[in-house]
């Protein structure tokens, strides 16, 4: 009887271990997802996206740079000196002349290096008021899109 016993109590510390690992995770993956990394033309992680902080876009060294706004149906790239930069389409930043400039990992078709570790964030300044879209130029072919 005690075999038995002793049985079900390891199958339910196994079953314990296994939720609590599955939890964390859990846990981490969506910590994880609410930061992008953007890789430029050499497959190094320069920037990144932060949606906990309205999309905001920081360089790898913790500085805010730019931040993602909807403008009626198109994400545009807008710096924190309140110019336009670009648009952020299907995982790739385009500058304002139509060339990627920067993408999530799994929206290009090239190698990435491990990514270094992040310096810290610094304090992401106040939105200005945010300008005009202009048109979507040609989306142009370069090193990012090969």
């Amino acid at each position: 009887m005690s075999s038995i016993s002793e049985e079900l109590n390891y199958m339910a510390m196994v079953k314990a271990v296994i939720l609590t690992i599955s939890v964390l995770l859990v846990v981490v993956s969506i910590s994880l997802a609410q930061q992008v990394s953007l890789f430029d033309s050499d497959g190094e992680a320069r920037a990144y996206i932060d949606f906990e902080e309205e999309a905001s876009i920081f360089s790898w060294d913790g500085t805010p740079v730019a931040f993602l706004e909807n403008d009626g149906g198109e994400i545009a790239v807008i710096g924190f000196n309140g110019r336009f930069l670009g648009w952020y389409e299907d995982g790739i930043i385009y500058d304002k002349n139509g060339y990627a400039v920067g993408a999530r990992e799994d929206a290009i078709n090239m190698m990435t290096k491990m990514e270094r570790m992040k310096s810290m964030k610094k304090m992401t300044p106040m939105r200005p008021m945010t300008p005009m879209t202009p048109m979507k130029p040609m989306w142009k072919n370069n090193n990012i899109l090969n």
